[in-house]
């Protein structure tokens, strides 16, 4: 039988294209360097006294020549320990100057410490406090368990790319109160600073861990749950569902904020990508909502679309107020790529001739990871919270629904 280490490891390579893909579009500054760890061989490892090395890549003379790619990209989502990894990191700024995101590096090396529990608890509030952070601003941050042993990676994604020197302060203003919080250091930035002539600092992608037996888990923020971390499937579709941000806050009058009062500008929900809606985004929650049956009345045929249902219009713009609404189709399931392209934007275009609000149209298979889901099929069973009780209710909605 399968360990659940490489059950995850199947998964992680399964979707290595579209992770590959996810980063082409979003985390490339430049692709003409990149950062890969490369593991020794024992005769090195004696001699180093370690198990790997992290190099800058190309050689100056290939740079130009070898580039980064959806190969090379795709390599390092689909590594294993066991099949020699490709493990790669992407630089934090572009040539000219700009950065299409932010990266915090927690770290935790020393895990036989006498105190790395405590350490690696600390760690953990100081981030999260920080994720809930950013989030009050309107991001949508991504928080990875790195390394399973205490350390942590957050990052955001802009939608579109900011001054590096912009990116680099909101960096510095999020991180200052690391004394305040608990941590033993100060956590290092991507981009690390500023620096005309510098092809800046690389850092490590999501996915298998350079010496550990260990894929990236995402934070769900459910932190009343026993195991709050998402992995594998769970974890990749919330990467993939991330939303881009606005860049950094400025002043009115577009000069720079000092790096304390950054982060009391209040944000502008972020910018939508060519997925999403135009209406406004306010909350944090993730709500996934069930498209026939609860916004469009359900008519024959898998293309055709029946008019909104009554209410459908004022419930997702309330809901919209203060969760982020993904619209999830059996629609979208199956059939050719080209059929679900055009049908996706079929829906699209339904949803905002009708002004339901939305944020994006799952079109993976499976459903989204969602704090919540709205579906005329689903039935509704806490027995956490509500007792046995819970229980015979769900059997009598279940036999509503069969009958």
């Amino acid at each position: 039988m399968a360990s659940e280490y490489d059950i995850i490891a199947d998964e992680w390579q399964a979707r290595a294209g579209e992770l590959a893909q996810w980063a082409m579009d979003n985390l490339i500054n430049r692709k003409d360097v990149w950062g890969q760890y490369s593991v020794l061989t024992p005769t090195e490892r004696r001699r180093e006294g370690r198990s790997y090395k992290a190099m800058t890549l190309p050689q100056k003379h290939l740079r130009g020549e070898d580039m980064v790619s959806i190969d090379k990209l795709t390599r390092h989502f689909a590594s294993r320990h066991q099949r020699k990894p490709q493990i790669i990191g992407l630089h934090a700024k572009s040539k000219d100057a700009t950065s299409r995101w932010l990266g915090i590096d927690i770290d935790m090396h020393d895990e036989n410490k006498t105190n790395a529990e405590d350490h690696a608890r600390r760690n953990l509030v100081g981030v999260v406090e920080w994720w809930k952070k950013l989030q009050s601003l309107g991001y949508d941050p991504l928080l990875f368990n790195s390394n399973d042993n205490g350390g942590y990676h957050l990052w955001i994604l802009f939608a579109e790319p900011a001054p590096t020197a912009d990116v680099f302060a909101f960096a510095k203003s999020l991180v200052e109160s690391w004394e305040a919080t608990g941590l033993d250091e100060e956590p290092e930035t991507f981009p690390k600073r500023v620096k005309d002539d510098s092809i800046g600092s690389w850092f490590r992608l999501p996915g298998l861990h350079h010496t550990k037996h260990h894929y990236s888990s995402v934070w769900s923020g459910d932190d009343w749950l026993d195991d709050p971390w998402l992995t594998g499937h769970a974890a990749i579709d919330c990467m993939l569902n991330t939303m881009p941000g606005p860049p950094p806050p400025v002043k009115a009058d577009g000069t720079e904020l000092t790096a304390r009062k950054r982060l009391q500008v209040e944000k502008q929900p972020a910018p939508v990508s060519t997925k999403r809606s135009s209406f406004k985004r306010k909350g944090k929650a993730t709500v996934c909502v069930d498209f026939d049956g609860v916004l469009a009345q359900k008519v024959d045929g898998k293309t055709r679309i029946g008019p909104p249902m009554d209410g459908a219009v004022e419930f997702t713009s309330e809901l919209g107020e203060f969760a982020r609404i993904i619209i999830y189709t059996a629609r979208l399931s199956g059939g050719s790529k080209d059929s679900r392209e055009k049908l996706e934007e079929k829906i699209r275009k339904w949803l905002d001739k009708h002004q339901i609000s939305f944020d994006a149209i799952h079109n993976e298979t499976g459903k989204p990871v969602a704090h919540a889901y709205v579906d005329d099929r689903g039935v509704s069973c806490r027995p956490a919270e509500n007792g046995m009780t819970a229980f015979t209710n769900a059997l009598e909605d279940i036999k509503n629904l069969v009958d």
